[in-house]
């Protein structure tokens, strides 16, 4: 296990002691301290997690960031920072040919390298299908150890990883309940900052007309001036227009942001001081946990 020390630098409870004064600080939890897990995905690849829990036990929100295509986890200690200060569970995926998770193994146990240059349409399924999908399991842990609630997850995607985010929660809402055993339905909320059109075939339009996904509250974050910003324009009054419809006129839990720069991704996270402030008001204001809304529940 890597502390997020050796990726990130400090991590945000660390403290130094004045000198002359006595220690008095309680002894650490170190399930409470961010971390990097490594996780097996079910087709066998090694995918790498950072994770910063909360201390708010099972009240605590858990938001997965899914970052853009060719990046990593590392430009978001800020957000995560952000959102762990304000009570929020967070973990960022580096999913497979990315980051710490660019080696596999073949039928023969060889290890390989991925090639990020001819990765493609069935990549881009696996990561959905495996990566994202075994992050939530590691969450599930976590909310059965009660220090989150899995049934009130949000989904922060980027760039490209805001297509993946959006097709992985819909999968994961096309998972019906067994019983009273609750498998699914977990995304409770999505931000996407600077949607991508396009990522080898997956286009942002299909979450975005997902009825299953349409009634969530969703944000679309992007620079008005940049790259994505005519996307983001684009997507956010198709999905205004089809709440609407559904919301007797309405487009309750929708917000678009475009700040006036020409940033994106990560840069607009990190570098335009609305975005992040903006995102977490948007969470907290449409994601609560009560026994009536959201409940935490144990999972099987």
């Amino acid at each position: 296990m890597l502390s997020c020390v050796a990726l990130f630098g400090p991590s945000p409870s660390a403290w130094a002691q004045r000198p002359g004064k006595p220690a008095t600080q309680k002894p650490k939890d170190p399930a409470l301290e961010p971390r990097s897990e490594t996780l097996a995905t079910k087709d066998g690849v090694n995918i790498t997690v950072y994770y910063f829990p909360s201390d708010q036990g099972k009240d605590a929100v858990p938001v997965m960031i899914v970052h853009e295509w060719k990046g990593q986890a590392a430009p978001y200690l800020k957000l995560c920072n952000a959102l762990r200060k304000k009570g929020f569970a967070a973990i960022v995926v580096e999913y497979r040919g990315h980051g710490n998770s660019k080696t596999y193994r073949d039928l023969s146990g060889a290890e390989h390298d991925f090639n990020i240059s001819t990765m493609g349409r069935r990549d881009a399924d696996a990561i959905i299908r495996y990566d994202i999908e075994e992050a939530k399991q590691f969450l599930k842990g976590e909310n059965n150890a009660g220090r989150l609630n899995l049934n009130a997850l949000c989904m922060i995607g980027v760039e490209e990883g805001a297509i993946l985010a959006g097709y992985w929660a819909a999968r994961d809402w096309g998972i019906p309940s067994v019983g009273r055993m609750k498998q699914g339905q977990d995304v409770k909320a999505l931000v996407y900052v600077s949607p991508e059109k396009n990522l080898h075939g997956l286009a942002m339009s299909n979450p975005i007309a997902e009825p299953n996904l349409i009634g969530l509250p969703t944000m679309i974050v992007a620079g008005k001036s940049s790259a994505q910003g005519s996307e983001a324009e684009r997507v956010g009054s198709r999905l205004e227009t089809v709440k609407k419809r559904f919301n007797q006129g309405t487009a309750t839990g929708f917000e678009l942001l475009l700040p006036k720069t020409s940033l994106s991704g990560p840069a607009l996270i990190n570098d335009e001081a609305t975005v992040i402030p903006k995102i977490i008001k948007f969470l907290k204001s449409n994601v609560r946990v009560s026994k009536a809304e959201n409940p935490w529940i144990d999972r099987p």
